[in-house]
């Protein structure tokens, strides 16, 4: 993957001899479908801050935001790599980048196999031994400080073999843990991250508004049950967490971009709700509400005051369901099915609402209350998740307690490293978790290259001492 062939990279080129093992019969599969194909690289390295890092990494990071702000930011350069580093690696390496408006950051070709072709020609040109198709099936660490691993090509084929070496990295990715446990490190629970909401049968917002999506929404995660909330991320955009005191009591919001789609909502704010409220959603069986507002913008005495300016202004002799106070924020569909669903009684069902051929200044105060709270309180039950086809995110992994950070080390086992989602670490959308792949890989193979350098007690490169690394 993208953080063991990262440290595999860097740690060739600090002077290390490097056996990285692949599981599949392709290398960095992950990196060239994601992203719809393109590869979402990074972020846009102008936005990090490092005397804002622990609330940019607060607002990006559900899960290792705290453990991650000297990895971005310490003053020695081997054991940090931040998003301005990331960006002048790949520049270096002759990639051209670009940066769209939302801050994503792809290769100018808009082709995964630019990335692709990138890391392979620079692990080629480090020395690094890249065998694929290879099962790793064990490794151990004897007193002396060594790693015996051995392994055998997949489908049976061929004699099992064995490398010894000084320094072992594993970037097995988020599915697999078992060569970690069986060198003493139990990962915490993994749960799905960065998915969309699958909304239950019945919501107001069904197949038939499918593609309609809001630019600026907010979304608030309501449980059916009462587990422990995410932890508290208050500041640059991440989702407030509101502590749960009994059922049904709201337990986070985000806001952002929504879209509809054949089976519920997705996009950014959706997206980045599923990320911080991962471990409480799955607790509850992914069942709950989601309570939309339209109009994060104002506050609601401003959407009711907007909506009576109507019923008084210019606007009062025509149609409700023709013409908003919103129109560019709440697309016409949506504004329609709001309007018909505005029912002055129990206001989430689905029933008599506004007549959508009624005049404006025909509303009454009732009415008039009922969509205000369409617009700033629709709630919509959900009872299941679907995966979102550009990420592939998990919560959990090997639990940062475990892990020195200024060298991604563990501190179980000497010699033993971790980069990527094997870490229980992960982000949002917009080249986040790609960026800790970059970090984690390139603190994890600098940190094993000096101890392969130390082992070595000034032989010379070509001493058979090195480096295994093993990637999924």
């Amino acid at each position: 993957g993208a953080s063991g062939l990262f440290a595999a990279i860097t740690a060739a080129r600090g002077g290390a001899r490097v056996l990285c093992l692949e599981s599949g019969s392709q290398p960095l599969r992950k990196v060239r479908i994601s992203g719809g194909g393109r590869c979402n690289v990074m972020h846009d390295p102008a936005t990090w801050q490092p005397r804002a890092a622990r609330e940019l990494l607060a607002a990006r990071y559900p899960r290792g935001a705290q453990e991650l702000i000297g990895c971005f930011g310490r003053k020695e350069a081997s054991s940090s790599f931040s998003p301005t580093d990331t960006l002048e690696w790949f520049l270096a390496e002759g990639v051209s980048l670009k940066l769209e408006e939302d801050g994503r950051v792809f290769p100018e070709s808009d082709d995964s196999g630019t990335i692709i072709d990138c890391l392979l020609s620079a692990a080629d040109r480090a020395g690094v031994q890249l065998q694929l198709g290879t099962k790793v099936e064990s490794i151990s660490a004897d007193p002396a400080g060594a790693f015996e691993i051995s392994f055998a090509q997949r489908g049976g084929e061929g004699a099992r073999s064995l490398v010894r070496c000084a320094a072992v990295v594993l970037a097995t990715g988020s599915a697999s843990h078992a060569l970690a446990q069986a060198l003493g490190h139990e990962p915490s629970p993994l749960r799905p991250s960065l998915f969309a909401f699958r909304l239950a049968p019945g919501a107001l917002l069904d197949a038939s508004l499918a593609g309609v999506s809001l630019q600026d929404a907010e979304l608030t995660l309501e449980l059916e049950a009462s587990p422990s909330p995410p932890e508290p991320q208050h500041e640059s955009g991440a989702p407030e967490v509101v502590k749960k005191k009994k059922k049904g009591a709201p337990a986070a919001r985000a806001r952002g971009p929504l879209l509809v789609t054949h089976r519920g909502v997705s996009g950014p704010s959706a997206l980045r709700l599923s990320a911080f409220g991962a471990l409480p959603l799955a607790e509850t069986g992914y069942k709950g509400n989601l309570l939309l507002n339209a109009c994060p913008h104002l506050q609601p005495a401003e959407v009711a005051e907007e909506l009576l300016d109507f019923t008084q202004g210019f606007h009062r002799l025509k149609q409700v369901g023709n013409i908003s106070p919103f129109q560019g924020a709440i697309p016409r569909r949506l504004w329609r099915v709001l309007v018909a669903n505005s029912a002055s009684g129990e206001l989430e069902a689905a029933g008599d609402g506004i007549d959508p051929t009624k005049k404006w200044e025909e509303l009454g105060r009732a009415e008039l209350r009922a969509l205000e709270e369409r617009l700033v309180r629709l709630r919509l039950p959900f009872s299941g998740k679907d995966s979102n086809k550009d990420e592939f995110v998990t919560a959990g992994g090997i639990r940062l307690a475990e892990v020195e950070t200024r060298t991604m080390g563990s501190k179980r086992v000497d010699g033993l490293f971790f980069a990527g989602e094997l870490l229980d670490i992960d982000g949002i959308t917009g080249g986040h978790n790609f960026q800790s792949c970059w970090t984690t890989g390139f603190i994890a193979g600098g940190a094993a290259a000096q101890r392969v350098l130390d082992a070595r007690g000034g032989q010379s490169a070509a001493a058979p001492t090195g480096l295994a690394q093993r990637a999924s």
